[in-house]
């Protein structure tokens, strides 16, 4: 087979000579009369080209193009119209189609479209241009007015929609753009996070988002018992929205998205907060009362990463459920072969498998260290060029293509994200102070007043945080803000910026994916 097509047109039945040509070349054809038919189809099944009739039933084939564009951006999608004004043909190339026939459709040319699609990358590129201006334009005034917590996911996703388009076009001038409102919504973002955080963790009525707390409770227990194989859950640590949004398109002929929901990762946004916070349902403080012996120091040996079984236990526990779980945690090579030497007999013998990847994190914190990973991962589009290598490599995609054998129930997510820091902030505080670079609890922590960037809570248990001592406090960064001790700073200072760190307050650490993914059978 030379290729999945599918074809579109409410009067498809008159094309039938065409569809046979084509698959007398050797692809096969999909055709379709209805846009949300042909929608339900290529969420389901894998596409590799589009042909499009401008005028559907319901919708214009423009419309239905944009649908598919924003869940598939490298999908060539071929607009067949009956217009010839040159301006709708450039619209149809530049903006959501790659190319365009005229009917009526010579035989001939549905051949040839394919190679002529790299020919249509110029207009691509203006009309790209053109777009992001107007989406430029759009997401300032969204900035300049007052949004809430669903309406930032909404942004965020928005702008990391652009942030994928922007990466595969040759245009500086548009990255150099797309930073700057970044920077912006950034700034705005920190500021409306930190006036409603403690509302949120504290409220028990109202509007708030889904916070670390309540995603396994809203989002996974409520599948336990359903049929369709053993319920797995898979955590990447550290991961990114845009991360996610590369393997979603490497996961694209294994598995379709059923759901995907973004939820706020609570403070600090690191992984002996957050992740025990999602495990347990429960918020740090709540977490340390109730497993006093379990809860160390921040740098305490052993740390509070290693039980986050017990918690999920125990959340089970506190729900009445009674079922078998597998847990697994891959931090190693060997790690990751012994999982997957064990994955059949996991599913096959418990009723929920849990496991943790932990690669991502590993690799932000290594990368101050190794000069090769502050080459390869020196900003947000190398990152995600490192994370698709990874994972096209790693055990987490081979465990993936593995699944749909055993199981059609499966859920993705991570505890927090990271973010690169640019601008340091000195602070001071006693040698019991804690060394994270995004947030610090301690005595006495002073900082620059008049430094932009900070968010301190002075009262720990009103953000639901315990405290090491009675009169320790917690120090956030926010946006692109890291915090440095006077002692060395310059050499820390330069070794530290542009790290990818977590803990803080930025859109990227805290708006993070859950997701749940079907397989195609």
């Amino acid at each position: 087979m030379r290729g999945r097509l599918l074809w579109l047109d409410d009067e498809i039945e008159h094309l039938e000579p065409h569809v046979q040509y084509l698959r007398q070349k050797g692809f096969s054809v999909e055709t379709f009369t209805h846009p949300q038919e042909a929608l339900e189809y290529i969420y389901m099944h894998p596409v590799d080209l589009v042909f499009v009739d401008e005028h559907l039933v319901g919708m214009s084939g423009l419309e239905w193009a944009r649908q598919v564009r924003r869940r598939y951006p490298h999908l060539p999608i071929v607009m067949v119209t009956q217009d010839e004004a040159e301006r709708l043909a450039e619209d149809a190339v530049g903006a959501e189609v790659s190319d365009f026939l005229i009917k009526p459709v010579k035989i001939q040319q549905l051949y040839s479209v394919c190679l002529r699609l790299m020919q249509a990358e110029d207009l691509k590129s203006q009309q790209l241009i053109e777009e992001y201006h107007r989406a430029f334009a759009m997401i300032t005034r969204k900035l300049m007015s007052a949004i809430d917590y669903e309406e930032w996911i909404g942004l965020y996703k928005e702008l990391v929609h652009w942030d994928l388009r922007i990466e595969g076009a040759d245009a500086p001038e548009l990255r150099e753009m797309y930073e700057a409102q970044r920077a912006e919504a950034e700034t705005v973002f920190a500021k409306y996070f930190t006036s409603q955080y403690l509302h949120w963790v504290n409220t028990t009525q109202g509007p708030k988002p889904d916070l670390s707390p309540d995603m396994l409770k809203k989002y996974f227990l409520p599948h336990i018992g359903e049929k369709g194989g053993p319920l797995v859950l898979l955590l990447i640590d550290g991961m990114r929205y845009d991360q996610w949004k590369v393997l979603e398109a490497l996961l694209s002929p294994y598995y379709n998205v059923a759901e995907e929901q973004l939820f706020y990762a609570i403070l600090p946004t690191a992984t002996q907060y957050a992740r025990n916070s999602l495990f347990a349902g429960l918020y740090p403080l709540e977490i340390a009362n109730r497993f006093p012996r379990y809860w160390a120091d921040d740098d305490e040996e052993g740390g509070k990463n290693l039980f986050e079984e017990e918690f999920f236990n125990d959340l089970l526990l506190r729900h009445k459920i009674a079922v078998k779980v597998a847990y697994a945690k891959v931090l190693k090579t060997e790690e990751g072969r012994n999982l997957l030497q064990n994955l059949p007999n996991l599913l096959r013998s418990h009723e929920v498998v849990v496991m943790i990847f932990n690669f991502l994190d590993l690799m932000a914190h290594t990368r101050v260290q190794m000069n090769i990973l502050k080459e390869l991962a020196a900003n947000d589009v190398s990152l995600r060029s490192v994370t698709r290598a990874w994972l096209q490599n790693s055990t987490f995609f081979e465990v993936l293509k593995q699944l749909p054998a055993y199981t059609s129930r499966v859920f993705l997510t991570t505890d927090h994200g990271m973010v690169q820091v640019r601008r340091p902030v000195r602070v001071l505080g006693d040698r019991e102070t804690t060394t994270n670079l995004r947030y610090k609890q301690g005595r006495n922590l002073n900082y620059d007043k008049d430094a932009k960037g900070i968010f301190h809570i002075r009262k720990p248990e009103e953000a639901k945080l315990p405290r090491a001592t009675a009169s320790a406090t917690y120090l956030f960064a926010c946006e692109d803000t890291f915090l440095v001790y006077p002692t060395n700073y310059n050499e820390y200072v330069r070794l530290y910026r542009d790290s990818y760190q977590h803990g803080g307050v930025s859109l990227s650490e805290i708006i993070v994916p859950f997701v749940r993914l079907m397989p195609r059978r």
